[in-house]
C-alpha cells in the first residue's frame, strides 16, 4: 500500500494510502466523477541525500472557473493552470512506493535549484554594517537622507533671500503702476469770457439822450 500525496485547489498537502494502485483509478482520489482529462501532466526524475524518486504528477487541465489549483509546481509545469485536485506519485520502475510530504518538500527545493539561506544575507548585511560612513555634526549618517543642518540653514537663508528679493520687486511693480494710472497730464481748459461792455455802453447813452432830451416839459402852454 503505497503512500500517495494529495494536493487540494488551495495548494494544502495530504499524505493518503493506496490499497491496489490502479493509474487509470488515481480520478477516485482526486474527487472527480469520471477519469476524462485527468492523466499524468509530467514527471520528474531526481537524486535527493542518495536515494532516487520519480515522480509522476496526475491532474486536469480544464475545468470550471473557480476550480482553479493555486499550488505552484516546479518547472516544466510552473506556468500549467489545473483545475480540482493533483496528486503525486513515486513510481520506480513502474512500482509506485511511498511518498511523504517531508520527501516532497526536500524533492520541490531540489527541483527549484535550492533556496538561498537566510543566513548568507545576514553575513552581507554585516559586512555592509561594519563600513564607516560619514556622519554629520549631530551624529546622522550622511546616506542621502539626512541633512546637516548648516546646509539646511544655509538652504533657509537662500530661500528667505529669494523671497526678500522678489518682494522687492512686487513693490516696484506695485509702486510704477499706481503712479501710472495716478498720474494724468493736465489738459488746458478753454475759458470763454462774454463781455457786456457794448450792451452797458448803449444803455448808458439812452439814458442820458432821455435825461437831456427836456422838451416836452420847457413847452409854453398855452394861457386859457
Amino acid at each position: 500500500m503505497p503512500t500517495i500525496l494529495i494536493i487540494d485547489k488551495t495548494g494544502n498537502i495530504t499524505e493518503s494510502t493506496v490499497k491496489n494502485f490502479i493509474e487509470d483509478e488515481l480520478y477516485k482520489k482526486a474527487g472527480t466523477k469520471t477519469n476524462t482529462g485527468f492523466t499524468q501532466q509530467t514527471e520528474w526524475g531526481i537524486e535527493v541525500n542518495g536515494n532516487k524518486y520519480n515522480i509522476r504528477l496526475y491532474g486536469k487541465t480544464s475545468g470550471q472557473a473557480g476550480q482553479e489549483n493555486k499550488y505552484e509546481f516546479p518547472p516544466p509545469i510552473d506556468t500549467t493552470l489545473f483545475f480540482g485536485k493533483c496528486i503525486l506519485v513515486n513510481i520506480i520502475n513502474e512500482i509506485p512506493l511511498n511518498l511523504s510530504q517531508t520527501e516532497w518538500v526536500t524533492i520541490y527545493e531540489e527541483l527549484y535549484g535550492g533556496f538561498e539561506d537566510v543566513g548568507d544575507d545576514d553575513s552581507e548585511s554585516d559586512a555592509e554594517s561594519d563600513i564607516e560612513l560619514p556622519t554629520t555634526k549631530e551624529g546622522y549618517v550622511k546616506d542621502g537622507f539626512i541633512v546637516d543642518d548648516s546646509a539646511e540653514e544655509e538652504e533657509e537663508e537662500e530661500e528667505e533671500e529669494e523671497e526678500l528679493d522678489e518682494s522687492a520687486d512686487e513693490s516696484v511693480e506695485e509702486i510704477k503702476t499706481k503712479k501710472s494710472k495716478t498720474t494724468k497730464p493736465i489738459q488746458p481748459k478753454t475759458v470763454q469770457l462774454k463781455t457786456r461792455s457794448s450792451k452797458k455802453t448803449a444803455l448808458v447813452e439812452v439814458v442820458n439822450n432821455n435825461y437831456l432830451d427836456c422838451k416836452c416839459e420847457l413847452e409854453e402852454e398855452p394861457y386859457i
